[in-house]
């Protein structure tokens, strides 16, 4: 019930964004009937003895204009540098449906179906291995460069984040929360 009320009231959000934004801020968007869109994004991060690298490449076709349907290709690398014993490392590898659909001059609402298959390895042996599956629902924000390039900025919700077990101490995620930032064209 908690997710529930936390996702309307981000919708709601964007809603009451959308009304208001002036048509300054938010030009009109090209028409992209009938495209192929190619892009994605890439992660990269360390925190004190964490390392985390990510690639997700990107492939979709407009539908409608507004209306988007593709698939993403996924690999993260979590690394634990141990300074008194041998580092962990944590590989995740997969591919993820999606959809989604532009609400109002690019704020546009994603839904994505991901499936994971995690690989912990320890002193170059691999020692559990699991499937995961995520339910991520957001939205976001395209801004177009030219008549077929954009960059987008998404913030989504893991509706499957208290189901995803966890092994070896890592969750393929830190947080039920993802914020994307990436490239089409």
């Amino acid at each position: 019930m908690k997710r529930l009320a936390i996702i309307a009231s981000l919708c709601l959000m964007l809603l009451g964004f959308a009304g208001k934004a002036s048509a300054q801020f938010l030009p009109d968007v090209p028409d992209m009937k009938g495209k192929i869109t190619k892009g994605g994004d890439i992660d990269f991060g360390v925190y004190g003895r964490y390392l985390n690298f990510a690639i997700a490449p990107q492939v979709g076709y407009r539908i409608f204009s507004p209306w988007e349907v593709g698939v993403r290709g996924i690999y993260n690398l979590n690394c634990y540098f141990n300074p008194y014993g041998s580092n962990d490392y944590y590989h995740y590898f997969g591919v993820a449906p999606y959809t989604n659909f532009q609400v109002y001059k690019g704020l546009f609402a994603h839904v994505e179906y991901e499936n994971l298959y995690g690989m912990a390895r320890y002193q170059h042996d691999t020692y559990n291995s699991e499937w995961f599956r995520s339910l991520f629902v957001g939205g976001g924000y395209r801004s177009y460069y030219s008549d077929s390039a954009y960059y987008y900025l998404m913030v989504l919700y893991n509706l499957s984040w208290g189901n995803l077990e966890s092994w070896g101490g890592l969750y393929p995620y830190a947080s039920p929360i993802a914020v994307r930032v990436g490239f089409c064209f």
